[in-house]
């Protein structure tokens, strides 16, 4: 008399996460624009960026590049402190956009940005992956596109972001006390504030 036969499942076979398409990335985009009122003062911020730009540069270059960076940076901004995230379709096409614009029509100071850009983005990748939730990757490529785009006013600009991280940790500890301690504050604003300001301001 024969055992009775038992049936047996094959394992299931783990699928390999799909990525993102296109259209996937832009709805997720979409999400996170801002809304209401901050929508209409990142506009205004972006769009009085522009004009800035070509008021203090005229039709020259680097006024080419602020009319990118500058309202790629408030936009950013703006996702980050509400969504505490710094989208890739965002910084990308930026980033893309500066390096095109900067090799158009400063090639002799491409190498020089571009190294800026790796030095910073290296630092804050090698920060993430030493301590982390301390910094996310997003903080890393929006530091390569600073970088790019400030060249050697970039140092400048990381003073200014860490003096105002340093301020709203203070002012946070001093409000909320000490059960504030954990709570992660976006470097996100910090680092757009002190891009602009390096951009305007330096020489």
């Amino acid at each position: 008399m024969s055992a009775p036969a038992i049936p047996v499942t094959e394992p299931a076979a783990q699928t390999e996460p799909v990525p993102e398409s296109p259209a996937v990335e832009r709805r997720q985009l979409a999400e996170l624009l801002p809304t209401g009122t901050l929508r209409i003062v990142v506009a205004v911020g972006a769009l009085a960026a522009v004009v800035a730009c070509f008021a203090d540069f005229g039709l020259h270059g680097r006024a080419l590049i602020g009319a990118v960076f500058c309202p790629a940076l408030i936009l950013l901004a703006a996702i980050d402190m509400k969504h505490k995230l710094l989208p890739n379709s965002v910084i990308l096409p930026a980033t893309v956009a500066v390096g095109l614009i900067l090799a158009a029509t400063s090639p002799h100071h491409f190498v020089s940005h571009f190294l800026a850009g790796l030095a910073l983005g290296g630092f804050f990748f090698a920060f993430a992956a030493f301590f982390p939730g301390s910094m996310g990757m997003g903080d890393a490529k929006l530091g390569f596109l600073l970088g790019l785009a400030l060249g050697t006013k970039t140092l400048g600009a990381m003073l200014i972001a860490f003096a105002g991280l340093l301020v709203a940790a203070l002012y946070i500890l001093a409000s909320r006390g000490t059960s504030a301690r954990k709570d992660a504050i976006p470097f996100g604003p910090f680092l757009a504030l002190g891009g602009i300001l390096a951009f305007f301001l330096g020489s």
